[in-house]
């Protein structure tokens, strides 16, 4: 996340990273004020705009399953960029021995794991499709062979907030 959480990814609405000359552009182009396009940016872009179904993944794989072509297309290029995500940090720390998905759709989502790591198979990252048969459950999802071993490992961000928020109140 850069300055506000446009940056990075597409989220369920907003855009993620953009050419910033789209943005005077489109402004341009359909006589959008400021606060709009930020609007837009924020509110009705990501998966929403793309798939023009719904910010929750599950719906969109449901549509992308009966063939709509938005749906199929918001999941792929989110997958793709994810995965550009994962090629950069890999640069950065000149590899990895190890491939984490958490939360939400990283600890529920078959497809969208299946997806991403289709995308680094030319970095010998190779996911184990029965393995990765599951959902919320901590397992190895990788084959024998991969260069990367590939985790599932579910958080529980509530419980960790509630620990930390006890800890500070402890200290008051």
């Amino acid at each position: 996340m850069g300055l506000t959480p446009l940056a990075g990814v597409p989220m369920g609405t907003r855009c993620g990273d953009v050419d910033p000359s789209i943005i005077p552009t489109v402004m341009k182009l359909y006589d959008i004020k400021p606060d709009e396009m930020l609007r837009i940016m924020n509110k009705e872009s990501g998966a929403w705009g793309v798939s023009g179904v719904s910010t929750d993944f599950r719906d969109i794989e449901r549509a992308a399953l009966e063939g709509d072509e938005r749906s199929i297309l918001a999941l792929e290029s989110r997958a793709y960029i994810i995965a550009q995500y994962i090629a950069k940090f890999l640069v950065t720390l000149s590899g990895t021995d190890y491939m984490v998905f958490t939360g939400g759709i990283g600890e529920n989502g078959m497809e969208e794991r299946e997806r991403i790591c289709n995308y680094l198979e030319f970095l010998d990252i190779k996911l184990d499709k029965e393995a990765n048969n599951v959902k919320g459950e901590e397992r190895l999802i990788s084959t024998p062979d991969s260069k990367v071993k590939i985790y599932i490992i579910p958080t529980n961000e509530e419980l960790m907030i509630a620990r930390d928020t006890k800890k500070l109140v402890e200290k008051i």
